[in-house]
């Protein structure tokens, strides 16, 4: 019921934004084509069995003899309601500041053209990392501030688990936009 509230709400917000002058039966094509892509991006099979597993481990190591089964919902409610969080937010920063900044964002535009230049050059370095052809590159310091956040967010996890899974939820969803 609440991913059915939550699709009509983006739904008619995306009615009511006045950008695109879409017909409503090519706005809600586009919206089914929206929905199904996140929701594959979602579920994709580099991904979903990741989040399965970090959530069955969580409820195997919580759940006592009594308890079997029963913790699951906690769980999933949480980690549901960060990423829920997250399409929030970025829907409420879109809306206060991305219009202006889109627009200004065009192909052709001067941002545009830096924008595409930066990103086809890290996208060409990463691959070149990735063969071995630039062998000396070191991310050490990226992986020293990855170590950082992942065992900030394991001691969130032993903690409050419920809080930790909100928390997961959310940076899921962040690094699938990333």
């Amino acid at each position: 019921m609440a991913v059915a509230v939550t699709a009509l709400a983006g739904y008619v917000g995306y009615e009511l934004y006045p950008r695109f002058d879409l017909p409503a039966v090519d706005g809600a094509g586009l919206l089914a084509l929206a929905s199904g892509a996140g929701i594959a991006s979602f579920f994709a099979p580099c991904s979903f069995p990741l989040l399965v597993t970090l959530l069955s481990r969580q409820v195997g190591d919580s759940a006592g003899p009594r308890q079997a089964g029963s913790r699951p919902l906690p769980f999933a409610l949480a980690l549901a309601t960060g990423a829920a969080a997250f399409l929030v937010l970025f829907g409420i920063l879109i809306a206060l500041g991305g219009s202006a900044f889109a627009s200004s964002v065009t192909f052709t535009s001067t941002i545009g053209i830096t924008l595409r230049i930066a990103v086809g050059v890290a996208l060409i370095v990463l691959g070149l990392v990735q063969f071995g052809i630039l062998a000396d590159t070191s991310f050490r310091s990226v992986e020293r501030v990855t170590k950082r956040l992942n065992r900030a967010q394991a001691e969130l996890r032993r903690r409050h688990p419920v809080t930790g899974f909100t928390a997961f939820g959310f940076f899921y969803l962040l690094a699938g936009f990333g």
